[in-house]
């Protein structure tokens, strides 16, 4: 984030929409990849920031969102492809929070 509005900057783009929309381009960018290989990924940073903090609640909401059982050990690998990817970060012991904020937003309006 820092770098996108950094960048606005040099380029003279004060329009704090244009900046916004800029940053949601390179985050769809940069997580295109992510999240093709697993719908699991999406609905685990979707599930955190709608504030489903502990790793029950990220599991219980991507299991009502596919409307099938998922195992504890693929909610698991998940958070921690994500935590290796420095995309979430465990701030207590099963408790989890998007690191970087527009990410957050991005996932927190779909």
């Amino acid at each position: 984030m820092v770098n996108v509005l950094r960048n606005a900057r040099v380029r003279g783009i004060t329009n704090i929409n244009e900046i916004y929309r800029r940053a949601m381009e390179l985050i769809n960018d940069e997580l295109r990849s992510l999240l093709s290989r697993s719908t699991y990924y999406g609905l685990a940073l979707e599930a955190i920031a709608r504030g489903k903090k502990q790793f029950s609640e990220i599991r219980e909401y991507i299991t009502l969102k596919l409307n099938k059982y998922v195992a504890p050990g693929e909610i698991e690998r998940v958070l921690n492809n994500l935590m290796k990817m420095s995309i979430i970060s465990r701030v207590s012991h099963g408790e989890y929070e998007i690191a970087d904020p527009i990410i957050r937003m991005k996932f927190s309006q779909i």
